[in-house]
């Protein structure tokens, strides 16, 4: 217990020089230009690589794939929901109720489902046309359903629809890898092949970048850390506000005390060599 609690006081004494050693040499310390070079080289290379050589690479860019799109798909649900407002077992269990402008978001949703399930493949603007066509038939339901508000659904449903989508076109790709010059234009593989490149690259970057600090950056960091110490001990006034506590004062007081002590031997010694003369 008594260790535990001078290894703390002595945490606590060099906090302040850590904090400022730490601080300084992140605000000095740069990489090496020609490493950064290297670098960029190394990322555009794993970019421009097109050729998925095995089925692991295949299967793990899917994986990457299904992950990035699971995450935006909620994201994009949460969104959709905050519009049309609780489901039926949200109210039932919660005694509660829709608004009056999300009872029009949830009729604007049903009637633009319609219009993606006719059409799978229809892009991401929504004509006059069809919304015109959309707010008839909102109002032959006895609910009049503003423009804006038809829109503002409209683009919620549209980007949760485009990537449930995504999803199941990249599901569609997990057993077409031997024949994926063929499903790349039936299924569009070609997202897959896009998120391979892209694992490759932060993969082969994430490689060089511990390479360059284990191999370089550690030891111009440390050689930079010692220079720093180096200028911090000539400097008295650093040291005095940097090193504090009830340690240094004491070593201090410690310190006078001994010159004082010294002082007075020699004091006495003297005198002892007087009466011995």
């Amino acid at each position: 217990m008594q260790s535990k609690n001078k290894d703390h006081e002595i945490g606590d004494l060099f906090q302040p020089l850590k904090a400022n050693i730490l601080e300084t040499v992140q605000a000095d310390h740069t990489w090496q230009a020609n490493a950064l070079k290297r670098l960029s080289v190394i990322q555009k290379n794993a970019l421009e690589d097109t050729a998925v050589t095995n089925k692991m690479q295949w299967d793990n860019s899917i994986s990457f794939m299904e992950q990035i799109l699971r995450e935006r798909i909620g994201l994009a649900t949460e969104e959709l929901d905050t519009t049309i407002g609780p489901s039926w077992t949200e109210r039932w269990s919660g005694w509660r109720s829709r608004s009056p402008l999300e009872l029009q978001c949830v009729a604007a949703k049903n009637e633009l489902h319609k219009l993606l399930v006719a059409d799978e493949v229809h892009g991401k603007k929504l004509e006059n046309d069809e919304l015109t066509t959309v707010r008839k038939n909102l109002q032959t339901q006895g609910v009049d359903v503003p423009y804006e508000i038809i829109c503002k659904v409209w683009e919620k449903l549209y980007k949760l629809t485009f990537l449930n989508r995504a999803l199941t076109s990249a599901q569609q790709c997990r057993k077409a890898f031997y024949h994926r010059n063929i499903a790349c234009n039936a299924v569009e593989c070609n997202d897959v092949v896009l998120f391979w490149r892209a694992t490759r690259m932060l993969e082969i970057t994430s490689n060089a970048l511990r390479l360059q600090i284990m191999n370089t950056e550690a030891q111009r960091l440390e050689k930079e850390v010692k220079q720093y110490l180096e200028e911090l001990s000539n400097d008295e006034v650093k040291k005095k506000k940097l090193i504090t506590g009830k340690r240094v004062e004491l070593a201090e007081e410690l310190r006078r005390v001994r010159g004082i002590q010294d002082r007075l031997d020699m004091f006495i010694d003297e005198l002892k060599k007087e009466q011995d003369l």
